[in-house]
């Protein structure tokens, strides 16, 4: 991890993300709402399919994102039968995690949504999903070594993705990708914890998160 400083300010921070790669492109996907749509299937830090938001009818931004945010929990349920996928080292990461959507934008740009059970979007441009992208834009010859593409989220928050090594995952051709982006403080706080709280611990309701409590 490295940041950029200047005149005592934290501008940016890079951090280089685990090995990447896509396992499958332009993948047919038979939906119920949809039809048939393909997607690609790649891995940046977990496994995302990967959909062109124009084949659901919708668009990127912030009037949209109820929508897009059941249209990816509808199309991930279609995924289950349907795709498989094993990461070669790791056993337990044998599951698509994450639908993202993705648009292009202008100057080589790319927006992105990542839905989230149990319907939510992620106000990010999401490191691991921008990973994922950059790999499959690299399998298509579409990024080179070194080049990037900026990243762009459903209310505009941005990062950098830069391919900084190519190497192999197993049987996939996979690349190092490098996320740059900046935050802000917005607040601080205090915590205590008494030395007698039931709850030191913390909890998790299914009201909050549904039935899937736990699960990614």
């Amino acid at each position: 991890m490295r940041a950029r400083c200047e005149n005592g300010r934290c501008l940016s921070v890079s951090l280089e993300n685990v090995p990447s790669f896509a396992v499958a492109l332009d993948l047919p996907i038979a939906t119920k709402a949809y039809g048939n749509i393909s997607s690609d299937i790649a891995f940046g830090g977990v496994f995302y399919a990967l959909v062109d938001v124009d084949q659901v009818g919708l668009k990127i931004g912030p009037g949209y994102a109820r929508q897009l945010a059941e249209a990816g929990i509808a199309i991930k349920a279609d995924l289950e039968g349907q795709v498989t996928v094993s990461h070669p080292y790791f056993e337990g990461l044998n599951s698509i995690a994450y639908v993202m959507f993705r648009d292009r934008g202008k100057d080589g740009e790319v927006l992105t949504c990542t839905t989230l059970k149990p319907g939510r979007v992620d106000r990010s441009p999401c490191g691991t999903g921008s990973s994922a992208n950059l790999a499959c834009l690299h399998a298509r010859g579409e990024v080179g070594m070194g080049e990037a593409r900026c990243s762009v989220s459903t209310i505009g928050g941005a990062f950098l993705a830069e391919v900084v090594a190519e190497t192999e995952v197993g049987p996939y051709k996979a690349i190092i990708p490098r996320i740059t982006g900046q935050g802000w403080v917005y607040g601080r706080e205090t915590l205590r914890q008494s030395p007698d709280d039931p709850f030191h611990a913390g909890f998790a309701l299914s009201d909050t998160w549904g039935p899937q409590v736990g699960e990614i």
